[in-house]
């Protein structure tokens, strides 16, 4: 995406202006107006747009955020609450280093309203966790959208999660292993599934041609050795499970239409629902927050 969440909503309310004033109605609509009143010391509009009481109580979360424009990036809607991600340039950091927080929101009439306290809780107190959970969401949307790639990069960044994880309290770390062990037993059926399914494909398609039921059989076995590795669910073994199942995305991709067209269908069908189950992984890894 070329424009992040605040300058494409910035554009809409530009037009908005020509064509009469509208108030903004959506979470991300909401957020990014308030991030602007933000920046600009806008007391008024910041209690208009949030939970804050009184333009006496504005404390601007004790930072200067002149000029500051945020990236805003997954979107999360629960009943009468919204969560969005929100990446803010980091103070003294170097340029463009930027750190991941959470703007809270809450619906209140029918309206969209940012959860002052709680939104400043996380930027002004933030959790020993957050790193961590930042990078593995930016690594969640990355391997969820490309199985079919390449992924080596994102496994380096996920062996860097693996040893950066070690320094964080034994508590959080339960509660994050919890969710790597749900997962990882997830992940090692799905893919014993795909395996199964490749060797059924291998085994009803005996005049395949030979560069074809190669590849497939390379499949397997990175497969197999891949799921073994689950069994001590970590993120190396993500990381290794991440090469696997993108290599198998191409080399599914690669393959005639004519002796594995329905396979193809279900081997894909498959690769959906792990990414789905990825989605979940993070979203829950997320909570461990």
């Amino acid at each position: 995406m070329s424009y992040s969440w605040f300058r494409v909503v910035a554009l809409t309310l530009a037009v908005v202006v020509v064509t009469g004033c509208s108030k903004p109605e959506t979470p991300q609509e909401v957020a990014a107006e308030f991030w602007q009143a933000l920046s600009e010391k806008d007391a008024d509009t910041v209690v208009e747009l949030s939970t804050l009481a009184a333009v006496s109580d504005f404390d601007s979360y004790a930072r200067d955020w002149s000029d500051i424009v945020p990236d805003f990036g997954r979107v999360v809607i629960d009943d009468r609450e919204a969560t969005i991600v929100t990446r803010l340039p980091v103070e003294d950091g170097v340029p463009g280093e930027r750190r991941e927080v959470n703007t809270y929101l809450v619906e209140r009439g029918g309206d969209w309203l940012v959860d002052y306290d709680r939104t400043g809780e996380a930027i002004m107190n933030p959790s020993p966790f957050a790193g961590l959970i930042g990078e593995m969401n930016r690594l969640g949307e990355r391997l969820t959208a490309s199985f079919g790639q390449s992924s080596d990069d994102l496994s380096r960044q996920m062996d860097a999660i693996a040893r950066e994880f070690e320094a964080y309290s034994d508590q959080t770390q339960r509660r994050a292993e919890q969710a790597m062990e749900k997962y990882g037993q997830a992940l090692q059926g799905l893919m014993e599934e795909l395996e199964k399914s490749i060797e059924e494909a291998l085994e009803d398609s005996q005049q395949a041609p030979e560069r074809e039921r190669g590849a497939l059989q390379r499949t397997a076995a990175d497969l197999n050795r891949s799921s073994d590795r689950l069994d001590k669910p970590d993120f190396d073994a993500f990381a290794d499970s991440s090469r696997a199942l993108a290599e198998a995305g191409a080399r599914f991709s690669r393959l005639s239409d004519d002796t594995f067209k329905s396979y193809k269908r279900t081997w894909d069908a498959k690769l959906d629902e792990i990414m789905e189950r990825t989605r979940a992984f993070f979203e829950e890894l997320h909570g461990s927050e």
